[in-house]
């Protein structure tokens, strides 16, 4: 009633309703263009669907809706049919459940455990994997116990994994004093939770395809693992967090990885990822957090803008020479039990010319 009205009232003032009108079609054919280019990818990566299969029946689907508007003369046929395809894809996906008993693939076979007791943190399935290449490694699990009076220093990995700055990887590793005095550090990393044969991909990642699993492991395993197997640059951001921060922040990161095991989630490729996970634990130490649907979060590769625009890196003066001074150099040593000794005091060295801690 409202609309007719209205509609009536535009037509006596002259040629606005026209022009409204015509703007209201077009946006609707563009939200209905999207929604159709959104289910046919859907269905293309649906899970455990082969992709040309899932293709194939979005086709199949849109002709047939298509013909038959043709044969009655009535485009609705096609705009209410692509509407129930529409409809119907998302349905399935959000029938989906995720799941923690799948046949996980042997890097991802075991999930961190963490016991906390008298101040000490026990954690039990730390991959410790020794590399010659991504498929040819000796894995290892052990356990490591970490006192929270002892926790340092939080550090922001990035891990370059395109030509283009905007694609990374983002990790955090806690650096800490153990029960005998020595520094040591501990990695945590966001990633899909594959399966045996599994592979990732930025498209399956939208559609549900992967559980989201948090890994917890040695820094010779989870750095190691980029800088000399897979070879891209990495950078080891130490963020200016106090003590009692850090050891918030660990609390609160350990919990995750354990509620993730109880209550599995799907990665989401922009929405549930390694940054936005990263960015969920920094967020509450933050006096302004920042949203997860930030460019410099969704591209991920951006996330040392946000480190250098909040001066949360001591000493440096441009985001350059933030990039410049805290890249890994550790390419000729060794990936032994020294790693993460080395990968401070020569490594981040290599550029800086002094050392970190």
């Amino acid at each position: 009633m409202w609309i007719a009205y209205n509609k009536v009232m535009f037509e006596e003032s002259g040629a606005l309703w026209p022009i409204i009108d015509i703007l209201l079609k077009l946006v609707g054919w563009i939200v209905w263009s999207l929604a159709l280019i959104w289910a046919v990818a859907g269905i293309t990566f649906f899970p455990k669907l082969n992709a040309k299969l899932g293709f194939g029946l979005a086709v199949v689907a849109v002709t047939t809706f298509l013909m038959t508007a043709l044969r009655y003369d009535d485009r609705h046929v096609l705009i209410y049919g692509v509407w129930g395809f529409d409809l119907l894809v998302l349905l399935a996906l959000l029938c989906l459940r995720p799941r923690s008993d799948r046949n996980w693939a042997e890097d991802m076979q075991y999930s961190v455990q963490v016991e906390f007791a008298k101040g000490v943190a026990t954690l039990h399935n730390v991959r410790d994997f020794l590399y010659r290449s991504e498929t040819d490694y000796t894995p290892s699990w052990v356990t490591r116990r970490i006192p929270l009076s002892g926790l340092r220093k939080v550090w922001l990995g990035v891990e370059q994994i395109s030509a283009w700055e905007g694609v990374a990887h983002i990790f955090i590793t806690f650096q800490y004093q153990d029960e005998c005095g020595e520094l040591d550090a501990i990695a945590v990393s966001a990633e899909v939770h594959r399966e045996v044969g599994e592979e990732f991909s930025v498209q399956e990642g939208l559609f549900r395809n992967f559980e989201l699993a948090y890994v917890v492991g040695t820094e010779r395993d989870l750095i190691g693992l980029r800088t000399h197997v897979r070879i891209d640059p990495v950078r080891l951001y130490p963020l200016m967090i106090g003590r009692k921060a850090v050891q918030r922040m660990f609390e609160d990161v350990m919990q995750r990885a354990t509620a993730l095991q109880q209550k599995p989630e799907f990665y989401h490729t922009i929405s549930n990822n390694c940054a936005s996970n990263m960015l969920y634990h920094l967020n509450k130490l933050a006096p302004t957090p920042i949203s997860k649907w930030d460019k410099r979060i969704i591209f991920s590769g951006l996330v040392d803008r946000i480190v250098f625009a909040l001066k949360v890196v001591p000493g440096v003066n441009s985001l350059k020479e933030l990039r410049e001074q805290y890249l890994v150099d550790i390419s000729e040593f060794d990936i032994d039990e020294n790693y993460s000794k080395r990968l401070r005091s020569e490594g981040l060295n290599q550029v800086s010319g002094s050392k970190v801690d």
